[in-house]
């Protein structure tokens, strides 16, 4: 039905444009969820302010924390349905919210409160807190992205993304290290559950939604995950970079990196804005401008082993560094959402990894490993800077020599099974175009195509992850707007539009 795949492509967002005045305080909410969010994962967890009042200490109250946070995130990988379920509750971002302000709170404000030996207690049982809380809200919010998706429509959720992002890095980075730099510090976790609060309660996560979007192109679905390598490879030239000159950290908010995360930010937010909703596009635009960073990634790790061996000054390395760091995040984040709003991957379980490599793993390296190995095995970081920049920079073209090879001779073959699906294909357009007609939600457009296929409420349910009242209440609402009175005249409506 190639007619009405065209015009459902037009008119998608025209039809979701106008969102309702519930719609619009979600996305409002939304956003405050990840722009409270975002500053914990830009600053490292905030690892000076909070955990540097314990001076010789802190190493201790980080590791704790960092050790809880991994178990926190391993038991979302490891059982994301039941985590989903628990999540997903109002109840559950209440006791987060209020765990999380009463960690960070217990961290910063011990120190001044009691003795040394009493002050550490109070800061482990505030890491454990601060842990807990961290890991819940932060998924949590990726959840909530995921209901916006279903409320709105993809091209919201990755604008408000790339705003929330933007508004992150030229806001908070001001704020260093002014009282209320501190303040977030603090409360930040707190404020994002208070937004999620306000956003409402979320249905469960469905594992997948592969059978109602259309299937992601093998090419672009696989290459963008390739970024977790550069990304990683990024943060652990970050992590050396670090323990061989401290004061590095702190290039991350000089002006001329913060311009450069900020342009190329903005580069991409305009570029996305320009697309359409299609999940496809979205993938090929974030691979092509993800491939751009490299090369310049590659330039600046040539740089840094330069400057290391000549002048072994690594300031204008670590400005660069440190900027594409936060280009790429936002590149994955997107990403990240792209793949689980077309159900490739279930949004507890994603969003939990992402975490974990990209933000528990480089932290420990960095605040963990490497501060252990240079003050017990007097490991040299500085004198060896510069030939582990150049390893990484030959690693990193060979894989992505390789990786895109066989991702090129992968996404032939696929291309041609498609024709098999055409049958599928062509329901769920059918459902999509009834969807925009009709004025159907995301939920009421996945539901619409599983009853359509005569499937029961339960059945359907266990599709969708959703309980077989909730398939219901949909269906009854799909008969109101589609102003039919059975599933028979439901399924000859669907068969009548998918043979125009």
């Amino acid at each position: 039905m190639p007619s009405a795949q065209s015009e459902f492509s037009e008119n998608t967002e025209v039809a979701k444009s106008t969102f309702s005045p519930q719609q619009k305080r979600q996305v409002v909410w939304c956003f405050f969820s990840l722009l409270f969010l975002m500053p914990y994962l830009q600053h490292n967890f905030f690892h000076t302010t909070l955990f540097g009042v314990f001076g010789t200490s802190s190493f201790a109250v980080f590791t704790l924390f960092s050790t809880v946070l991994a178990l926190c995130l391993a038991c979302c990988i490891a059982f994301q349905k039941q985590v989903g379920q628990w999540l997903a509750m109002r109840s559950s971002i209440v006791a987060l919210s209020a765990v999380a302000l009463g960690g960070t709170a217990a961290i910063f404000v011990a120190p001044t409160l009691f003795d040394a030996d009493v002050a550490l207690v109070w800061g482990l049982l505030g890491a454990v807190c601060y842990a807990v809380g961290l890991s819940g809200v932060a998924v949590r919010t990726f959840m909530v992205l995921g209901e916006l998706s279903c409320q709105t429509d993809l091209k919201t959720v990755v604008t408000t993304i790339l705003i929330a992002a933007l508004v992150s890095l030229t806001a908070f980075a001001k704020l260093v290290p002014t009282q209320l730099y501190t303040f977030i510090a603090i409360c930040g976790v707190g404020l994002s559950g208070a937004a999620q609060i306000g956003f409402g309660a979320l249905e469960p996560p469905a594992k997948a939604r592969d059978a109602t979007k259309p299937a992601l192109s093998d090419a672009y679905n696989r290459s963008w995950q390739f970024f977790y390598v550069i990304f990683f490879a990024i943060v652990l030239l970050h992590g050396l970079l670090y323990v061989a000159d401290p004061t590095i950290e702190s290039r991350g908010d000089a002006p001329l990196s913060l311009t450069i995360t900020f342009v190329l930010l903005l580069a991409l937010s305009l570029i996305l804005a320009g697309a359409s909703s299609k999940p496809n596009q979205y993938l090929q635009i974030i691979c092509l401008f993800g491939n751009v960073l490299f090369v310049f990634l590659f330039l600046g790790l040539i740089a840094v082993s330069f400057l290391s061996v000549t002048h072994g000054d690594f300031s204008f390395a670590a400005i660069v560094v440190l900027a594409l760091a936060r280009v790429f995040d936002g590149l994955l984040l997107v990403a990240l959402a792209v793949n689980s709003f077309s159900g490739n991957s279930g949004p507890v379980r994603s969003f939990s990894l992402y975490l974990l490599i990209l933000y528990w793993l480089p932290t420990a390296f960095s605040y963990v490993l490497l501060p252990v190995l240079t003050t017990n095995f007097a490991f040299d970081t500085s004198a060896i800077l510069g030939s582990a920049s150049l390893a990484i920079a030959a690693v990193l073209v060979l894989a992505i020599v390789v990786i895109f090879s066989f991702f090129m001779v992968k996404a032939g073959p696929r291309e041609s099974k498609e024709d098999g699906n055409t049958n599928a294909e062509n329901r769920r357009t059918a459902c999509a175009f009834l969807a925009r007609q009709f004025g159907l939600t995301q939920r009421e457009e996945e539901v619409l195509y599983y009853v359509s296929l005569g499937y029961s409420s339960k059945i359907a349910g266990e599709k969708l992850f959703v309980a077989p009242g909730t398939v219901q209440s949909h269906t009854k609402r799909i008969y109101t707007k589609l102003g039919v009175h059975s599933k028979q005249q439901l399924i000859s409506l669907v068969d009548e539009s998918e043979s125009k």
